[in-house]
């Protein structure tokens, strides 16, 4: 019998399924300096590097780099990279060893595949023309700390065409250092953070207890509805630090990553002391893969923990350039705490997103079943896990784990998502287009996924035309009546408080 969450007409997961969770996207926008076209393409390369079955290079900076120009949210002026809003973005957050250590054949490689993105036939060719298949592990590995100046010199005047604009936005980057905490920089959204832009009509503006009723909301599986109540709470009370935090959260399970950090922010500044706001602080930042401030917020949580702070007494910080250090000693700080209490979950959560951040894929396994052990109705830990399994290579135990989460939220909007990645990888594009589009009926502010909606349907065996004129103009009653089998929200079952079966037998069935 198939689990609760998939019986709304959404198709079968098989337990071949190769689910890899996609580095979230903002919210698409048209970008001035760049071709319609060219957008198109970046996107198109972007969801082919992502499903190239190299998870390194699928959530490398470089694929981000390039997903977040296709979006819009990174522009290209006067040999200057400027965000959404206009600021210029730092070079230092933009590079990685994936681009100053790339080979001459691997620039021409992925040359080639910005050349046959425009054709998914030839990207798929060139694809298994070799090159993706034979780049060593090494080659896309590594982070901004391992990076001197004169890798990013030659990064620039690749990019740039000389040496001597490459030396004066080198030495504009300096000159920007002044006053400048690379620790919490992650393209502009410190920025952002302060812009949140709150629903015009709010139909629960008025109500008596919007935090209590955001709860209720919740549990019933109307997370559109508690957004809402969210929204009306910290506009009535903007110190609410819980009520930011869980509208993060929301946001978060939504597939809204920015938004999410947005909040998490707020709710942070109103009160740095908010566990559960760093805790989720660094997970949205991996998610965004803005590891440098990912690792101080899993620090600071530490350092103000009653139970775990002692570990960090005593402990110098790390120099703010030094990502390999920080790495290091958060990692080893919390593989401490997690021995020292082995009870809690929280500690878990945050070492199996420190191994993905270390790549160790293995050991941030078993952090998160460990997790799912200590907290096995938490429908978020199932989904990391899910996601960690498929990144690790074990797509037949993602899916399990995913079923999980999804039997706890049915209306998980990011499991749905991951889920059509999952059909998508297979090569099952029918499938992969019905399960987005349930994903972005559970959330249509996910604009993001119609570009993979969009994608699924060119590698379809039908006549797509209609299907693509109606994704064109983001009509999502129209792609639903074209596409069979995508859920009915109203049909969902109830968000479960406890999972039908103990976490053991589930977690012994995919050999945990």
């Amino acid at each position: 019998m198939p689990a609760p969450a998939m019986m709304a007409s959404a198709p079968a997961v098989t337990v071949d399924a190769a689910p890899k969770e996609a580095a979230p996207i903002e919210t698409v926008a048209e970008a001035p300096q760049v071709e319609e076209a060219d957008l198109g393409q970046a996107a198109q390369m972007v969801e082919m590097l992502r499903n190239s079955g190299n998870s390194k290079l699928a959530n490398s900076r470089f694929v981000s780099f390039i997903d977040k120009v296709s979006k819009g949210d990174l522009q290209f002026k006067e040999n200057t990279v400027i965000d959404r809003e206009g600021n210029q973005v730092d070079w230092e957050s933009l590079y990685d060893t994936d681009v100053a250590t790339a080979t001459d054949s691997d620039r021409a490689h992925l040359a080639n595949m910005w050349k046959a993105s425009g054709d998914p036939a030839g990207m798929e060719a060139v694809l298994r023309g070799g090159s993706l298949g034979q780049l060593g592990m090494e080659d896309f590995e590594g982070d901004l700390g391992n990076l001197g100046m004169a890798n990013h010199r030659e990064v620039l005047q690749e990019v740039l065409g000389s040496r001597e604009e490459a030396d004066a936005v080198l030495e504009q980057m300096m000159q920007g250092f002044d006053g400048f905490d690379p620790m919490t920089m992650d393209l502009g959204a410190m920025n952002r953070a302060k812009e949140y832009k709150f629903a015009e009509e709010n139909p629960f503006r008025e109500i008596t207890d919007p935090l209590a009723e955001a709860i209720r909301l919740i549990r019933e599986g109307r997370d559109r509805e508690a957004l809402l109540c969210l929204e009306s709470e910290v506009q009535r009370n903007p110190e609410s630090s819980e009520g930011w935090r869980m509208l993060g959260q929301l946001y978060a399970e939504m597939d809204q990553d920015v938004e999410a950090i947005q909040c998490l922010r707020r709710g942070h500044e109103v009160d740095p002391y908010n566990l559960d706001s760093l805790l989720a602080l660094g997970v949205s930042c991996t998610n965004e893969l803005d590891q440098l401030p990912a690792l101080r917020y899993l620090r600071t949580w530490l350092e103000n923990h009653e139970e775990h702070q002692a570990l960090v007494e005593g402990v110098e910080v790390p120099p703010d350039f030094e990502y390999d250090a920080w790495r290091r000693q958060v990692t080893e700080l919390f593989q401490r705490a997690a021995q020292a209490n082995p009870h809690d979950a929280d500690v878990f959560v945050a070492l199996g997103v420190l191994e993905n951040i270390n790549r160790d894929f293995p050991a941030a396994v078993q952090a998160l079943a460990g997790a799912c052990r200590l907290r096995p109705n938490d429908p978020t830990v199932w989904n990391k896990l899910g996601a960690t399994l498929a990144n690790s290579g074990k797509s037949e135990q993602a899916v399990v784990a995913y079923h999980q989460g999804l039997e706890l939220k049915p209306n998980y909007a990011r499991s749905w998502s991951n889920m059509a990645i999952a059909h998508a990888n297979l090569g099952k594009h029918k499938d992969a287009a019905r399960l987005y589009l349930s994903s972005l009926v559970l959330n249509p502010e996910a604009t993001h996924i119609w570009n993979f909606l969009q994608s699924a349907v060119l590698n379809m065996n039908m006549d797509s035309q209609y299907a693509m004129e109606a994704i064109e103009q983001r009509d999502l009653k129209a792609a639903t009546q074209i596409i069979d089998g995508v859920l009915d929200p109203a049909k969902l079952p109830k968000p479960l408080d406890q999972p039908t079966r103990p976490p053991d037998e589930t977690l012994s069935s995919i050999g945990l």
